[in-house]
């Protein structure tokens, strides 16, 4: 009922696409925060194309308004916020995926379903340029069946890079691997994020140089699902940097040995 009063708000421009929509948001009665939404491009910003798929291109973007309580019951309220006539949201400019959806026509319950084994599904947008209609989606982990660190990182790959693919891929495949346990993850770690450096000493033998530094940022802890980036402890802590002279040395048996003597 919720959402049927609120048809006369919104339009896709697509007859088809608004009736698919609507359809999907009147089956749903006690669980709100499966239902799909008409989600306006202009609620959607800092949007960077990632990669393209047999669908189409595929974008990040932040989501401005967050998506419907993720409980029929969230905080001790409804969802349906009375006083001001419109769903409770969480997760305020969270990030999401924009996939392209070149043919709107695919639009079937039975397509919805398979989305949804790998996805967080929200709703669809399009995009005023193009005109090409868009689902705006989240990924979730096959391990862990749901949003998890793993994916938190992957958000921000497109954020970072050390100008080295095989560095790249080592440290996304460490954090890809960490679901629950953040400890074992590693980071890329702007030099301009390094303040107070200092030599220590050289390894002769290996030809190693070993600098103390204060790390302006600090170890990450969780996810800040509120600011959409990593909480952090420790800022400004003491580390050290150890060069290493030979990338092609970074496995995982070298990353549990450093692991091991530090």
């Amino acid at each position: 009922m919720r959402f049927q009063q609120n048809f006369k708000n919104w339009t896709s421009d697509n007859d088809n696409i608004d009736k698919f929509i609507q359809d999907i948001q009147l089956s749903y009665h006690g669980n709100a925060k499966e239902a799909l939404e008409w989600i306006p491009h202009d609620r959607l910003y800092n949007i960077k194309y990632i990669t393209k798929d047999e669908l189409g291109e595929i974008y990040r973007a932040n989501w401005i308004d967050g998506k419907i309580g993720i409980y029929a019951y969230c905080e001790g309220k409804k969802s349906w916020d009375n006083k001001n006539q419109n769903w409770r949201r969480q997760q305020c400019n969270m990030f999401v995926n924009l996939k392209s959806l070149n043919t709107p026509n695919i639009l079937t319950l039975e397509f919805v379903n398979k989305i949804k084994i790998e996805h967080k599904f929200y709703g669809i947008t399009q995009d005023p340029e193009t005109k090409n209609y868009m689902m705006v989606l989240n990924n979730i982990c096959k391990k862990c069946n749901k949003i998890c660190n793993s994916i938190h990182f992957q958000h921000k790959f497109i954020d970072w890079t050390s100008d080295n693919n095989d560095i790249d891929k080592f440290i996304q495949d460490t954090q890809l691997s960490t679901h629950g346990n953040i400890e074992k993850a590693l980071e890329w770690v702007s030099y301009d994020r390094f303040h107070d450096i200092k030599y220590i000493a050289k390894n002769e033998f290996d030809n190693i140089l070993v600098y103390r530094a204060n790390w302006i940022d600090g170890d990450i802890i969780s996810w800040d699902s509120e600011n959409q980036n990593w909480k952090r402890t420790r800022c400004n802590m003491i580390v050290n940097l150890k060069s290493l002279n030979t990338p092609n040395n970074l496995t995982l048996e070298f990353v549990k040995k450093v692991y091991a003597s530090s």
